[in-house]
């Protein structure tokens, strides 16, 4: 399902985008990276036992459209 998601993605206006997922989350969680929009996804899936949690980070280029994006675990 987050591959589907990721694919829509490229093109769009971060209002696009947090009209699609929802507001952005407000956390510190990956700050250094200087991501734009930040996402939960759930429990890590290629973990055994799934202790940590699944991040979507989606960064924006100076026009705020989407340019990349990552998915991370904490």
């Amino acid at each position: 399902m987050l591959a589907e998601v990721v694919k829509k993605l490229p093109g769009l206006h971060r209002s696009e985008i947090e009209n699609m997922l929802g507001p952005t989350l407000d956390t510190a969680y990956f700050q250094s990276t200087g991501r734009d929009l930040i996402y939960i996804t759930g429990p890590e899936r290629d973990s055994l036992f799934g202790m940590d949690s699944e991040w979507l980070l989606i960064w924006l280029d100076e026009n705020g459209i989407y340019e990349r994006h990552a998915v991370v675990t904490d």
